[in-house]
């Protein structure tokens, strides 16, 4: 173990809790002979924690037996709330099983008799409808501690019984209005300084009175989309979202088959089936959909359209008296949203390619029109469909003159020839074809459910009639759904897949039966998962589905169900903790020979420490997923320590790229967290802080100034600026000569020789050497330094502004983890290169290169198939928020980059030349022709041409100029980078904060890209390198050489312990204790 000492940590009790769970899971065992499941535990400790929630689960969980087993269990009063009269008599018969009777009432009809005991109390459950809670809220008693919500959407179909609710639980009107003018206030756009006021007021004030409720209320999570405004009190008043949740669990065989007729269609049916969903491509007529209905029956094939689907159809489709049902390929058809038979569905076969039909025509919904033009933007690069799709994606009415302003530039003679010729989209002259993904995801879902027995799986068949259609629905599914993957039916096994449908259909009807109960494991283990991003948060959730929000104190979590494990996922923000800056050793210890650091919360995060600590207590397993480096490591150790608890399993996953694939292969592969990373980050820290506050105190005391500050790190670099700096202001002079659209130049450091050569330059000799063919590799892939590096050279970004924007795409999902020295290739990124240059190029042109081995870290790539136009399409219509055009330009360059890495070289041809004048002459190369196409196809290569023979200086056509510039430019990000590299200096993790802090202290400041040092920036430095006994630790040796010790304490090679004390003798200190601090002082 490490010693480390936390201090003002807030702690907390769960006795209480953990001794109320195991006397319910013995009740749970009594009432329904058999164990608890682990989902069903978290919600019991959720209830001894007096937490409201909704639960997310699907059928067969036993939410409903849940909620009976705690009104069962507590002392105090409960009230069940179901949808139907039948389901609140089977709640009844289920209680009276269990020996509960005269505590319980039960309210059906008007019998006035129990009204009247409901309104005396004389009860400890009460079992109701929602319909009789709206029409008989007054009697109810105001006592109740346990609300228990069967059917939320039932509930909600009369909006006022959210008041009802919630008045019942202790709130008051006053409350609830205050509350609703919250929500307003925060939902509107542009908030002035009046409004933020005032949310500050309702927020403090709110808070307050949720102080008072002492009950609870448990819901079902909705299926339907709940749109009243009123919902939103669930959240802000008992820290719950109600809303419904999506699940993107897939169990599917994604197959397709080309051909497409009613014949066909026969034959696939009766090869896969009973039980089957046929869904008919949009591009064809309601009408077809009952040709098909009849050429079934007629075939002895029980078929039944979407328009005929009433409760009974159903009920006969489930009993297996329907063989099949017809629908439309849409996400707005009925069948393919409204229909949830699981334990039936087995399969779907989709008739033709679902697409969207699109008519070139101004009386087409402009919403059509958005879909063309956003198929359009990776075809067509023209501002124009930018600006369009920005309106249309905001119109709400029909605009007609934008819409035949769209139409024109739709048929004119270049954009038609472009549809025409493009091998996805379908054109007949008059309709445009663009492939439905959503109609497809949508509807092939209906084959792949989430059960109590985990995910059921499905089959799928598109039966291709138009390729190029089918080419449009295969790209932009990979969009949505990475790993989907479409097979060629000849080469399944319908055998076996269909096998294994058939099993989970069983398992899924014995689950719905209540048979086999107890043989079925425990699913859906809740995870706890802590990251450091909020945005990193949602992006997990939102790979699994739409998540619920929760919020305990000030943190919010997101929850989602993943295969078997039910993830709740929320964000530290980064590191919760640092050294104190009171006692010790500028706040480290000296204890048995060792140091130990004492670290305490940092400012404003007390209430995530404490927020994420009470969260915890609800699970038994914690995994902490922050940030793949040593100051990941470290807050992955301050939780794992402050939340540790002998029966929790506490485990660090690790994951370079933020997919789902990546997620399930760390949720898969946990580990501890590791100790030697986490002695590194404790060496830097300390080490930092000796040395900061050392050489603080005394530029502090030198310029009286406590604002100033001086690092092991910052100072060397500020040196290496200072140096640059002073070297630019030398010059050295450029004779330029232009020959025709070919430059080249000679450079002098006198200025006589330079005018001299400029005056008698006339003529130049230009003699070709020789030619040669050559092959010419790309670059590799970017690490931090070169991405940081080209950032700043091709767009002017500051190196915190670059960071920061990887950081937003990593979190995203779009690259790979950012803070990197490597470049290696892991067989991920060759994937995704290897499909892109096929696609687009050929597979002749993939060349797949690792360029480094082993080692845990890989190089900065993009994380999917997803093209520079492809995500600029995503961003231009809302498909993915929050990024930018400067997020679209860093990885425009991070997609290219990666993409010509894995291409094949360029054959080029390079001719040498010989360029002389006066005096001078130079040999020089130039890249003259492509011989053989590459990675040139992504990245250019610039190709020039010269002719030999003697040029005269005219002035017209060959020029001659003279210039004077620097003899080194002042340092630029890009530079300064490059050179912290070279030298060994900084980590890709902190490039850009030593140069942030050099800004922020005013040493340094920023000129047109250039970072030039300030006349207080020089002075420190100046003072520092002459103050005796302490110059060492300003020197680059010093830090490189401990940074050099750091990686060897990563690798387990050296002990932090002893680089401490060698770090504490050199600074050649003794401790005192002055004004109740101590500081080093020279012996």
């Amino acid at each position: 173990m490490i010693p480390i000492i936390y201090k003002n940590i807030q702690s907390f009790s769960f006795n209480d809790v953990e001794n109320n769970l195991v006397f319910w899971e013995n009740h749970f065992k009594k009432l329904i002979n058999s164990a608890p499941w682990s989902l069903q535990k978290m919600w019991a400790k959720r209830v001894f924690l007096n937490r409201s929630f909704t639960i997310i689960a699907p059928t067969g969980i036993g939410k409903t037996t849940f909620g009976l087993s705690i009104a069962t269990f507590i002392n105090e009063k409960s009230y069940l709330i179901f949808p139907t009269q039948l389901l609140v008599l089977q709640a009844q018969k289920r209680l009276k099983e269990w020996g509960y009777t005269n505590e319980v009432v039960v309210a059906l009809g008007k019998s006035k008799k129990i009204k009247e005991r409901i309104a005396s109390g004389n009860f400890k459950i009460l079992i109701t409808t929602s319909m009789f809670l709206y029409k008989n809220f007054h009697i109810i008693p105001r006592d109740i501690k346990f609300f228990f919500v069967d059917d939320v959407d039932s509930f909600l179909k009369t909006a006022k019984n959210i008041d009802k609710l919630l008045y019942l639980m202790g709130f008051n009107e006053d409350t609830i209005n205050k509350t609703l003018q919250l929500i307003t206030l925060k939902a509107k756009q542009q908030k002035t300084e009046e409004d933020l006021k005032k949310i500050e007021e309702l927020k403090n004030f709110v808070e307050q009175e949720k102080q008072k409720i002492k009950s609870l209320c448990v819901v079902s999570s909705a299926t339907a989309n709940p749109k009243s405004k009123r919902i939103k009190l669930f959240f802000e008043l008992l820290n719950f979202e109600v809303g419904r949740p999506l699940f993107f669990l897939r169990n599917i065989v994604d197959t397709y088959y080309k051909g497409c007729s009613l014949e066909i269609l026969l034959e696939h049916i009766k090869k896969l089936g009973s039980g089957g969903l046929v869904f008919i491509s949009s591009d064809k007529t309601k009408e077809f959909v009952d040709e098909v209905v009849k050429f079934l029956n007629n075939n002895n094939i029980v078929a039944k359209s979407y328009k005929d689907i009433d409760e009974q159809t159903l009920e006969d489709f489930k009993n297996g008296k329907i063989d099949i049902l017809v629908g439309i390929s849409s996400y707005r058809n009925p069948l393919a949203r409204g229909v949830d038979i699981p334990q039936r569905i087995r399969y779907a076969i989709f008739y033709g390619v679902p697409k969207i039909v699109v008519k070139l025509d101004i009386s087409e919904n402009q919403l059509h029109l958005l879909w063309v033009l956003a198929s359009l933007r990776t075809k067509i690069k023209d501002k124009k469909i930018d600006h369009w799709v920005k309106i249309l994606s905001k119109l709400k009415t029909e605009n007609e003159k934008l819409k035949k302003e769209i139409l024109d530039f739709l048929k004119e003679p270049t954009i038609q020839q472009i549809i025409q010729t493009d091998n996805e989209i379908v054109y007949d002259g008059k309709h445009l074809y663009i492939a439905d993904v959503a109609g497809y995801l949508q509807s092939s879902g209906r084959t792949s459910r989430l059960y109590a027995g985990g995910v059921s799986k499905g089959v799928t068949v598109i039966l291709v009639d138009e390729e190029r259609s089918f080419n449009n629905l295969y790209k932009k599914a990979r969009w949505y759904v990475p790993e989907i993957e479409f097979i060629d039916e000849k080469n399944v096994d319908l055998g076996k897949v269909l096998k294994e449908i058939d099993e989970h259909r069983q398992k899924i009807k014995n689950t719905l039966e209540n048979k086999d109960f107890k043989e079925i494991k425990d699913i859906l283990n809740p995870l706890l998962i802590i990251v450091e991003s909020p945005n990193k948060a949602r992006t997990i959730a939102n790979f699994f589905g739409r998540p619920i929000r929760r919020k305990v104190l000030n943190v919010e979590t997101y929850e989602v169900i993943s295969g078997d494990n039910y993830l709740t996922i929320c964000a530290s923000f980064g590191h919760v903790f640092d050294l104190t800056t009171e006692g010790g050793i500028h706040g480290v210890q000296i204890q048995k020979d060792k140091f130990v650091p004492v670290y305490e919360p940092i400012e404003g995060k007390q209430d995530i420490i404490n927020g994420i600590q009470l969260i915890s207590c609800e699970y038994d397993r914690i995994y902490i997923a922050t940030d793949p480096d040593t100051e990941g490591e470290k807050i992955a150790w301050d939780f794992a320590t402050i939340l540790n608890d002998k029966n929790k399993e506490i485990k660090r996953i690790e994951f370079h790229e933020v997919t789902k694939k990546a997620i399930l292969e760390a949720l898969a592969n946990r580990k501890a967290v590791d100790e030697n990373l986490t002695k590194a980050q404790i060496l830097r820290r300390i080490a930092d802080r000796w040395v900061g506050f050392e050489l603080s105190h005394y530029v502090q005391h030198k310029f009286s100034n406590n604002k100033l500050s001086a690092g092991r790190v910052q100072i060397p670099v500020l040196s290496w600026i200072i140096h640059q700096y002073f070297e630019s202001k030398k010059q050295k002079y450029i004779v330029i000569i232009q020959l025709g659209n070919f430059k080249t130049e000679f450079e002098f450091l006198l200025k006589k020789d330079a005018f001299l050569f400029y005056k008698l330059l006339n003529e130049v000799e230009v003699k070709k050497l020789q030619t040669i063919s050559k092959q010419q590799n790309p670059l590799p892939p970017y690490r931090t330094d070169t991405l940081l590096k080209d950032a700043n050279e091709k767009f002017g970004f500051s190196l915190h502004q670059t960071m920061r924007l990887a950081q937003d795409l990593f979190e995203a999902g779009l690259i790979t983890y950012h803070r990197t020295d490597s470049i290696r290739v892991s067989d991920a990124g060759f994937l995704v290169a290897k499909t892109y240059i096929s696609e687009n190029f050929g597979s002749e042109y993939v060349h797949l290169r690792k360029w480094a081995e082993g080692g845990a870290h890989e190089c900065i790539r993009p994380t999917r198939v997803l093209s520079n136009e492809e995500l600029k399409h995503l961003i231009t219509t809302g498909e993915i928020f929050g990024l930018d055009i400067n997020h679209l330009k860093l990885y425009s360059i991070i997609f290219d980059r990666f993409i010509a890495s894995q291409m094949k070289s360029v054959t080029v041809e390079v001719a040498k030349y010989n360029i002389s004048t006066l005096d001078k002459q130079k040999e020089i190369e130039v890249i003259e022709r492509i011989i053989e196409n590459g990675y040139n196809l992504v990245i250019p290569i610039n190709t020039s041409s010269l002719t030999e023979g003697r040029y005269f200086i005219d002035g017209i056509k060959n020029k001659k100029f003279l210039k004077t510039q620097p003899l080194k430019y002042p340092h630029t990000h890009a530079s300064i980078v490059a050179q912290m590299k070279e030298r060994g200096i900084g980590r890709p993790s902190t490039y850009a904060t030593i140069i942030e802090k050099l800004l922020e202290r005013k040493y340094i400041i920023e000129n047109k890209n250039f970072l030039i040092p300030t006349k207080l920036g020089i002075s420190v430095f100046t003072f520092l390198s002459n103050l005796k006994g302490k110059d060492f630790f300003v020197k680059e040796e010093f830090t490189k050489e401990l940074e050099s010790l750091m990686d060897e304490v990563e690798s387990g090679n050296e002990d932090y312990q002893e680089i401490l004390w060698q770090i504490f003798n050199q600074l050649k200190v003794k401790r005192i204790e002055t004004d109740k601090k101590r500081f080093f002082k020279n012996i």
